[in-house]
């Protein structure tokens, strides 16, 4: 994380960047910290519901930093392919949406 933000705005404080890094290396735990403590107390439809809206969120997270981070600004080809067209960064996107979605069914 620090890398990005120091790539993308190079002139950014170096104390500035460290906290960044420090702050997005703790959401992490602090979130599975809060995931673990409320399946521990809650139970029934409950626990079926905040299960449902977190799963949400996250999917929802990990589209919009796949469409909006990864597939239009991050990805640079070396050299030009003939797949490097909006058309086949879609169908990847929505053939990582689709494995997503047969993945949730087993679960």
């Amino acid at each position: 994380m620090g890398i990005a933000l120091l790539r993308m705005l190079p002139k950014r404080p170096l104390i500035t960047t460290a906290a960044y890094s420090f702050a997005f290396a703790i959401s992490s735990p602090i979130g599975v910290g809060i995931g673990i403590a409320l399946n521990a107390t809650t139970q029934g439809r409950t626990a079926d519901w905040m299960f449902a809206i977190s799963m949400g969120i996250a999917c929802g997270v990990f589209i919009y930093v796949a469409i909006n981070h990864l597939i239009s600004k991050g990805f640079k080809p070396q050299k030009p392919t003939r797949f490097d067209t909006p058309w086949f960064r879609f169908l990847a996107v929505l053939s990582g949406v689709a494995v997503m979605a047969v993945v949730m069914i087993w679960d």
